[in-house]
């Protein structure tokens, strides 16, 4: 079974896209797992599995493991292994770019079954926006790490555009997982045009 993976930078209306995507109920969600107190409205086991700091030790229950922001992020191979099981469903897989560069390297079993899709605006300028405007303070932070993990684009064949409207991205999206040639072209394209440099002046 395909593996699609989505990743992209904060405030780049990833969570917004995977929650409509999650409607449609032939798309099941990977749930990772996160050491971080749950957000208001978050659930335990549907958002993600709230666990404690020492549960990371227990490598050897997780595909992958990251820190990111000083809470600790991972995936456990139970929650693979039964979401794969699920007959006539198409299984997204959400995490950061950390995760997606971990499982590329060390699970070359996956590799041949995985699809890699980033979300992103056009503009640099459109994320710094919506993160100051969610007045974090950690703002500064999210801003730099978006400067680094702009060194893994390469490892995603897909990109969504969600300088779009919504509903043209979410239809971007379910066409690189259905299959649509006119789709999967589309974001091709827009991989393929996407300049760094360029981004980061715009």
């Amino acid at each position: 079974m395909v593996l699609y993976i989505i990743s992209g930078f904060a405030q780049s209306g990833k969570t917004t896209l995977v929650n409509l995507l999650l409607k449609d109920p032939k798309i099941a969600r990977i749930v990772t797992s996160t050491s971080r107190k749950p957000r208001e409205g978050e659930v335990d086991k549907n958002d993600y599995y709230f666990l404690k700091e020492e549960d990371f030790k227990d490598l050897s229950k997780f595909i992958e493991t990251a820190l990111v922001h000083g809470n600790y992020y991972g995936t456990l191979k139970d929650e693979v292994k039964n979401k794969l099981k699920q007959e006539g469903k198409k299984v997204v897989w959400v995490m950061d770019v950390q995760g997606v560069a971990n499982i590329l390297k060390n699970h070359k079993d996956l590799d041949k079954d995985m699809v890699t899709i980033f979300i992103t605006p056009e503009k640099f300028t459109t994320l710094i926006q919506r993160i100051r405007l969610k007045e974090d303070s950690n703002s500064g932070q999210r801003i730099e790490s978006i400067r680094k993990e702009l060194t893994y684009l390469s490892l995603f064949k897909y990109f969504i555009n969600t300088s779009i409207s919504l509903e043209e991205s979410l239809e971007d999206l379910k066409g690189v997982i259905y299959g649509s040639k006119e789709k999967m072209m589309k974001c091709l394209e827009f991989a393929k045009n996407f300049n760094i440099d360029k981004f980061l002046r715009s």
